[in-house]
């Protein structure tokens, strides 16, 4: 978020010279200008590439200068209900901008701050709040082969729409001949190339950060998947290891081996 209001800075900046330029009477003017242009912006880069700032925060310039972070000013309305965010105080957002937003007038004390237990809460989960369910035993325990089912299927639905990264087009055409061959495991490409997606951090384990955003998105649509990744994490270390991604989802051995030393590539 805070890039996009970077982006709307720099073009607010960029007008503004591209008008006096026009208005210019001399080339010479014009060169000027332009100096002065790529100074100002060079300067708001460089006293706000060390500014690290929080979601729904954006760096700017104070009137001494100096670098700071600011509220984000505007948030984009999605006008899509499976944006919204619901948080684990119940409150609906229309969008994670918007929550991070209050999060940052709350800390700030601003008068537009409407939800003072902003600053605590957490997003949940995407989509309007509403009754998730409870997971029981038995959808736990079928859990894992409807989502290894739909995880073969994100995958190749990725590739068809060239939405996934080339060094996977292996995986892919791999799982098409299983699948085709009707090999039980044709899914296990997919579940392969999830936990490497997901393992950011690339030291072939996946810690509650890298989850989250899995978890947000699934939640509305698969109730059991936390009570799942939980169940999964064995050493209760709020991290699952390639072993007890695998282990959970069924994979053999040398299934596991392999994940060890792919992801890392």
């Amino acid at each position: 978020m805070a890039s996009k209001s970077y982006i709307l800075i720099l073009v607010t900046i960029l007008s503004y010279y591209q008008l006096i330029s026009i208005r210019a009477e001399t080339e010479t003017k014009v060169e000027v200008l332009q100096n002065d242009n790529d100074k100002l912006l060079n300067d708001f880069q460089d006293r706000c590439s060390s500014t690290k700032c929080r979601e729904g925060e954006m760096c700017v310039l104070n009137k001494d200068g100096d670098a700071e972070c600011a509220c984000v000013t505007q948030c984009e309305d999605p006008k899509d209900e499976r944006l919204m965010v619901c948080t684990k105080a119940n409150h609906t957002y229309t969008s994670d901008c918007e929550f991070f937003q209050m999060q940052c007038w709350c800390r700030k004390n601003d008068e537009r701050c409407t939800r003072k237990e902003a600053v605590t809460d957490t997003i949940d989960y995407f989509g309007r709040c509403q009754n998730i369910g409870i997971c029981t035993d038995f959808e736990l325990e079928v859990f894992p082969k409807r989502m290894n089912t739909w995880l073969g299927e994100i995958l190749d639905t990725l590739y068809v729409r060239k939405d996934l990264d080339t060094k996977y087009a292996v995986l892919v055409d791999e799982a098409r001949k299983m699948k085709l061959s009707n090999t039980e495991k044709w899914w296990r490409n997919a579940v392969l190339w999830e936990f490497c997606e997901l393992d950011q951090t690339h030291d072939n384990s996946v810690n509650n950060e890298e989850l989250a955003r899995f978890v947000r998105s699934l939640k509305v649509l698969e109730h059991c998947i936390q009570p799942f990744l939980n169940h999964c994490d064995t050493d209760n270390d709020n991290k699952i290891s390639s072993d007890e991604w695998g282990t959970c989802l069924g994979l053999d051995k040398d299934d596991m081996a392999f994940l060890k030393t792919y992801c890392t590539h």
